[in-house]
């Protein structure tokens, strides 16, 4: 089977790239797949081999293309659980492009990430389940762990030496075809005619009026309690007990 994996990190363009190359119906259908909130598969119950069937599956188009995206974590968190690195599997069983995409501007990526963090809304389409409230710490997390995240994909994909292509977000903006040309070629596939997608752009005034408060408040505050995610546990009860008995294990890398 041949198959693209989009190496990103949130809020970078992923999901309106994604929704381009999904109204295709032959060029897989983009999702962050190995997300248990996306997949819903019991991974407990599951095989490493039913696990990974079941994701390609799900990432197929009737014509037996398959494309995912991945964020650091999805890849670590897959490990945790099986001890697999998802990406060196898929290569070694199907014919994978791996596109590396990424965001220039990392300030307004992160106060769309935070933003969405705040209200649960992913996407323009989908309402707010909040509204949401400036916070410089949460932003500047976002920041660290987005550069984090790049950072990573660009350090894994040097030293396993895999060929990739890359693109940024803003030099897609205007025309994203060369993007979904590239895919598409890989794919064997002819690219859309019509390139349609159901999504839109989240920034408003609200993402200016916040730059501008981020910059002047990041002049003093204390940005390496900001990158600090040592003490960012979930507050649950098995934790607090964890805590207490000192068998609380360290969570794995991205987990956010």
């Amino acid at each position: 089977m041949r198959g693209y994996l989009l190496l990103t990190e949130a809020r970078s363009g992923s999901n309106w790239l994604g929704s381009l190359i999904n109204h295709a119906g032959n060029m897989g259908q983009s999702s962050e797949w190995l997300s248990p909130k996306i997949h819903c598969l019991d991974m407990s119950a599951l095989s490493w081999e039913a696990f990974f069937a079941e994701i390609i599956k799900k990432s197929s188009t009737p014509n037996g293309n398959f494309g995912s995206k991945i964020f650091p974590n999805h890849l670590f968190l897959t490990r945790e659980i099986y001890g697999k690195d998802f990406i060196r599997h898929c290569l070694s069983v199907h014919d994978v492009a791996l596109v590396f995409l990424r965001r220039s501007d990392t300030l307004r990526q992160a106060i769309s990430y935070a933003r969405a963090r705040q209200t649960r809304s992913f996407a323009a389409h989908i309402g707010g389940k909040a509204e949401p409230v400036y916070d410089f710490e949460q932003i500047a997390r976002c920041f660290f762990y987005i550069r984090d995240s790049y950072v990573f994909w660009q350090s894994y994909l040097e030293l396993t030496g895999l060929p990739f292509a890359q693109f940024v977000y803003e030099d897609l903006v205007a025309d994203p075809s060369p993007f979904v040309g590239h895919i598409a070629e890989h794919l064997q596939v002819a690219p859309p005619a019509e390139l349609r997608t159901s999504m839109a752009v989240q920034r408003d005034e609200l993402t200016e009026e916040w730059i501008a408060r981020f910059r002047q408040d990041s002049r003093s505050a204390d940005l390496l309690g900001a990158y600090d995610r040592r003490e960012h546990i979930p507050g649950k009860i098995k934790n607090f007990y964890k805590l207490a008995t000192r068998s609380l294990q360290p969570r794995y890398p991205f987990a956010f």
